[in-house]
């Protein structure tokens, strides 16, 4: 029986490469939790936009690394000279060929999909922040307690939840949003450092590439679990940032005050992953923040960290060209 077929593009890229992947950043998932959270993010969206990069790989067929590795034709080799192109003996029926078809076209749809169905997410909570009118103070926009007309335009369930704002919303140029509830609040000062930090490092976009990607790749199993740990590390990443300025109980306070005011009805309305970074899970996500803030805080040297993330780059790269 010829397999050749599983060697062609389209089936390497539709399920060798996500399957390979995941499988990876599962049976290294006790190694790399030990990571500090910085790194971990790193790696969760490395992970998740190695199948997304491998697609982008050009077909160079006149380089010198054409010979010097086991290269792989990317997709559009792969439907241009698919298996139904090939001697009819080699071709096990008709069936296959339709499935050939399919992990050519699949991938690439359910890319467009995802990708659009992620744009239409972000407009959607650029839409809500700006109906809540928020004023600017600063790097931080305030939004005012709700009056009735705007409460109606928003929503009732948005308007409960503006009252408890607290979130890093846009992709190019994040912006920190918080309730002047929230603003006013005791914890304010650690609530505000744990947004910047979500800023500064463009969490929102890179939680928006990772989740659209993922989410391409729906035929494959263990893919959530890499976009959990996307999440968490980022809020791991912004606690140990305001911890390092404000203090462990500090942030500890600011936790149970957000997860207190989430807890309630439509609490969460608000917090839009991709959007805007907000809690998940309050219950998983709760016992891993806490179980960071009453450890020790993960901190590699300098040139350790920048080792860790250069090899989870190189990784990638080799991934996405080799699979």
């Amino acid at each position: 029986m010829n397999m050749s077929w599983l060697g062609y593009p389209q089936v390497m890229l539709a399920a060798w490469c996500p399957a390979v992947t995941v499988g990876l950043w599962h049976l290294l998932r006790r190694l790399t939790v030990r990571l500090p959270a910085r790194e971990r993010f790193v790696l969760a969206v490395g992970t998740a936009l190695t199948p997304l990069l491998a697609m982008a790989v050009p077909y160079l067929p006149h380089s010198p690394l054409r010979d010097a590795l086991p290269w792989r034709a990317p997709i559009a080799w792969g439907i241009s000279n698919g298996i139904t192109n090939a001697d009819p003996a080699q071709v096990l029926s008709a069936v296959g060929a339709q499935l050939m078809l399919a992990a050519s076209i699949v991938p690439l749809v359910s890319l467009a999909v995802s990708f659009a169905a992620g744009a239409v997410h972000v407009v959607r909570t650029a839409r809500t922040v700006t109906l809540l009118a928020p004023r600017q103070c600063g790097d931080v926009w305030i939004v005012d307690d709700l009056g009735g007309d705007l409460a109606d335009g928003v929503g009732g369930d948005a308007g409960h939840a503006a009252r408890n704002l607290a979130s890093t919303v846009g992709l190019a140029r994040p912006r920190i949003v918080l309730s002047a509830t929230v603003a006013e609040s005791p914890e304010a000062s650690a609530i505000i450092r744990h947004e910047r930090a979500h800023a500064r490092a463009r969490h929102p976009l890179w939680i928006f590439l990772a989740t659209c990607a993922l989410r391409s790749w729906w035929w494959i199993p263990g893919r959530k679990a890499i976009l959990g740990e996307t999440r968490l590390a980022a809020e791991l990443w912004a606690d140990q940032d305001a911890r390092a300025a404000d203090g462990a109980a500090a942030v500890a306070r600011a936790l149970c005050a957000q997860i207190d005011a989430h807890a309630r009805p439509a609490g969460s309305d608000l917090a839009l992953a991709g959007g805007g970074i907000g809690f998940l899970d309050p219950g998983v996500e709760l016992a891993h923040r806490a179980q960071a803030l009453a450890d020790p805080p993960r901190v590699l040297p300098a040139w350790q960290s920048w080792t860790v993330r250069t090899l989870i780059v190189a990784a990638v790269g080799a991934a996405a060209v080799l699979l």
